[in-house]
């Protein structure tokens, strides 16, 4: 079917039931196709069109589609489809709208935002939260103001944002862990300040 072939392509081999039925596939060709291997279930709901172990990217869409409208990656797995950081074999990190409740499932950390609408990137695929997002969740919930530093210098290495494009994103988050912390590290990053923030244990 080639409209489903399709979306399988952009969604890196992977397609949810509603799509699948959407463009004519059967409960019953379905059920067949996983019987046989020819496809594999992911999560509830979601399937991947391959047999063999699904990677990291599959995994991703796969979590992004079982949490349904709304949803989109986030902290690393946001990171890693940016291409910040190597996919890894972690949990797969995913935002919703904190409107909205997503049944628990194997791999996955959900989060909840009354402003996920507004930290989604406007056209990256799967949906993600935007770069400076990414940035400010991975730092605030690092271990050490070093590793918070790291998230920093790799995001404006890539000369994809600036310290200074961060802090702005941080003014419009109304909460974030270590938020002052966050904001003196941006500052040392931006040559504002010599020294390196105190960085909060919790």
């Amino acid at each position: 079917m080639p409209q489903l072939d399709e979306i399988a392509r952009r969604q890196r081999g992977v397609v949810s039931r509603r799509q699948a039925f959407q463009a004519g596939i059967s409960p019953g060709v379905l059920q067949r196709r996983v019987t046989t291997g020819r496809w594999q279930r992911l999560l509830p709901g979601t399937y991947a069109t391959f047999a063999g172990r699904p990677p990291p990217a599959a995994l991703r869409w796969a979590a992004v589609l079982y949490s349904g409208s709304g949803a989109m990656l986030c902290h690393r797995s946001a990171a890693e489809e940016s291409g910040l950081v190597r996919s890894g074999q972690g949990a797969v990190h995913v935002l919703i709208p904190e409107s909205r409740r997503v049944r628990p499932a194997p791999g996955m950390v959900v989060h909840r935002s009354r402003y996920a609408k507004a930290r989604r990137h406007p056209r990256r695929r799967p949906p993600q939260t935007r770069l400076e997002e990414t940035v400010l969740d991975l730092a605030s919930t690092s271990a050490s103001v070093d590793e918070a530093l790291r998230w920093i210098i790799v995001a404006c290495l890539h000369r994809r944002t600036t310290p200074d494009g961060i802090a702005r994103a941080l003014e419009r988050r109304t909460w974030l862990p270590r938020r002052r912390a966050v904001a003196a590290l941006l500052a040392y990053a931006a040559g504002r300040t010599t020294e390196l923030p105190h960085w909060p244990t919790t």
